[in-house]
C-alpha cells in the first residue's frame, strides 16, 4: 500500500493473484445472490432495475432495510464523507474458516493513512474447524478531510501461513 496513492487503492484490491496460494485463502468473505441483491435494494434499485440486472424475478424484500452498499459482505470496503466534517463508521464483515481443519488462530494487522483511526474488534479470530464463521467490526473515525480527499487503509488477518488482507479508502467528493 502507498499511502500517497490513496486514490489507487480500490483500484489494485488487494494485490496480485498468487495462483499457487489461491487454492488455499485462509479466509473468505462469502456473499451470495440474495446479498447483492439486497445490496442493489438497499442502494436504492427498485424492482424493475433489479430484474433487469439479475434476469430473474429478484425482488426487495418486504421488510424496509436501512441498510447501505457497504454492508455487503464484501473484503473492500469504502466510506463516502462529507468534506470538512469529523466522521465515523462502522463495517461489520464476516470471515469462513477454509484454511484447515486444525484449530486456527488470526490477528488483525492495521496499515491506515495517519489521518484515520481504524480499530478492528475483535482483534483475534479463533477457529477450531473447518468452514466455521466469525464476525468482527472494522471502526474507522477520523477528523475532516479537504475536498477531493482520499485516506486508504489496509486490515490484515494473519495466522503464519496465510495473509487475508482487505483494503479500505475514505473519500470525499470529487465531483464538482
Amino acid at each position: 500500500m502507498y499511502p500517497s496513492a490513496g486514490q489507487d487503492q480500490l483500484s489494485y484490491g488487494a494485490g496480485q493473484l498468487n495462483p499457487a496460494k489461491a487454492v488455499d485463502p485462509g479466509l473468505v468473505y462469502d456473499a451470495g445472490a440474495s446479498d447483492y441483491v439486497q445490496m442493489l435494494c438497499d442502494s436504492g434499485y427498485n424492482e424493475t432495475m433489479i430484474r433487469i440486472v439479475t434476469g430473474d424475478s429478484s425482488s426487495c424484500s418486504s421488510s424496509t432495510s436501512t441498510g447501505t452498499a457497504r454492508d455487503l459482505n464484501y473484503p473492500s470496503m469504502a466510506l463516502h464523507v462529507q468534506s470538512g466534517k469529523a466522521f465515523a463508521a462502522k463495517f461489520l464483515r464476516t470471515v469462513t474458516n477454509v484454511g484447515s481443519a486444525r484449530r486456527g488462530k488470526y490477528k488483525a494487522e492495521v496499515r491506515a493513512d495517519r489521518r484515520l483511526n481504524v480499530v478492528v474488534n475483535p482483534s483475534k479470530l479463533r477457529f477450531s474447524e473447518l468452514n466455521e464463521k466469525r464476525q468482527f467490526t472494522v471502526s474507522v473515525s477520523g477528523g475532516p478531510l479537504p475536498g477531493y480527499s482520499t485516506a486508504p487503509a489496509t486490515v490484515i488477518w494473519s495466522d503464519g501461513k496465510h495473509l487475508v488482507r482487505s483494503v479500505m479508502v475514505v473519500y470525499t467528493d470529487f465531483s464538482s
